[in-house]
């Protein structure tokens, strides 16, 4: 073979002619031109074979194309059945936390009924307690004050019989007088009513002379007058049902627990209830305080007196109105200075606040009443 290649002439001779005649004629070395055929053959066997290899990377492409649809056709619905099942737990799990929290919820409402029973429960005991105890205290304090309005029911209707009921009754009318006398020297107030005192020392039983004259019925009807205005002017009895929770004097103050004077009585009791007046009298104030009393009203009686109630949840008279003891001034409130529900009720005599508690203890008193036989 190499024989052949070196029998061609190193220099080859091209010519190239047309249809016109003209001819282009070259030179070309052998050596070149063996390259340029060899180079031509081998392009020419590679084509076919690049060409089956680009038609083999093309079906892979292709196959990889379909392949990555279908993977992500799959790996869609992997992920919709992996989210769907996810949903379904998270569903079941969200109703048994559901269910948890609604079970917790029931303990504690269960927890809180048993909690209001057992505070029901106390609070009924307590009750049950404080109103013994009030309707023992009421009971005690409507038989006083029933002495006490027979005693002015019996001087009224002496007083309208005139001269000859007294000259029948007047020693009656006297020992009604000395039994008013012993609830006014009970709380510390005499009356003046123009007759000369009884010597110091003196002494006992009383008998009637054999004669009264009108001179001596009209003293005794004076008398009975001045008491039965004095014992209207007079606070007696309680401004409400209720115990009694401070009293009158030096006390520690329940704000900043320092030693303070407290001018009245305290009752405890429930907001609303009625509190009413000790006697006949004028209001003098009503409205708002804003030092301590809150809501408040003060009656002015005559005599000296005047009483005061404090902390009212509501004021139902105004300044000016005319009262007669027993009627509803207001309800009972935890209004201004208060720690709770009660009322504050003070007595002045003469503008400086006395003890309330020995008009209240007149109550106590106990009296024989002589027969109109």
């Amino acid at each position: 073979m190499f024989d052949k290649y070196s029998s061609i002439p190193e220099q080859l001779h091209l010519v190239i002619t047309g249809e016109t005649g003209n001819a282009l004629s070259f030179v070309v070395e052998r050596d070149w031109l063996a390259l340029c055929m060899s180079g031509l053959l081998l392009l020419l066997l590679l084509l076919p074979v690049g060409t089956w290899f680009a038609l083999y990377c093309l079906q892979e492409k292709n196959e990889l194309a379909i392949k990555t649809v279908n993977q992500a056709r799959e790996l869609e619905s992997v992920h919709a059945d992996y989210t769907e099942q996810l949903d379904t737990e998270l569903a079941q799990r969200e109703k048994q936390w559901q269910e948890q929290a609604a079970a917790a919820q029931a303990r504690i409402n269960s927890l809180e009924e048993e909690q209001e029973v057992t505070e029901q429960q106390f609070n009924a005991e307590k009750e049950r307690l404080i109103c013994r105890y009030e309707e023992e205290l009421a009971a005690a304090t409507q038989a006083g004050s029933i002495r006490i309005s027979s005693l002015v029911a019996e001087l009224e209707q002496m007083r309208q019989g005139k001269q000859k009921l007294l000259e029948k009754t007047a020693g009656k009318l006297d020992e009604r007088s000395r039994m008013i006398e012993t609830v006014m020297s009970r709380i510390g107030i005499e009356i003046k009513v123009g007759r000369k005192q009884p010597v110091s020392g003196s002494g006992g039983p009383f008998l009637a002379g054999p004669a009264i004259n009108g001179k001596y019925s009209e003293q005794l009807l004076e008398r009975s007058d001045r008491y039965l205005k004095a014992i209207q002017q007079m606070p007696l009895g309680l401004p409400m049902r209720g115990r009694m929770t401070s009293s009158f004097g030096s006390r520690l103050d329940p704000f900043n627990n320092q030693l303070a004077f407290h001018a009245g009585i305290d009752f405890k009791g429930s907001i609303g209830d009625n509190v009413t007046t000790t006697a006949d009298g004028v209001v003098k104030e009503s409205g708002w305080d804003s030092g301590g009393y809150g809501n408040y009203v003060i009656v002015r009686h005559g005599g000296g007196y005047a009483t005061l109630f404090g902390h009212l949840s509501k004021v139902l008279v105004k300044k000016g109105d005319t009262l007669n003891r027993g009627d509803v001034v207001g309800l009972m409130g935890n209004s201004g200075r208060s720690t709770g529900p009660h009322l504050h009720y003070e007595v002045h005599y003469q503008g400086k606040a006395v003890d309330p508690e020995k008009y209240l203890s007149v109550a106590d008193l106990s009296f024989t009443v002589p027969s109109d036989k």
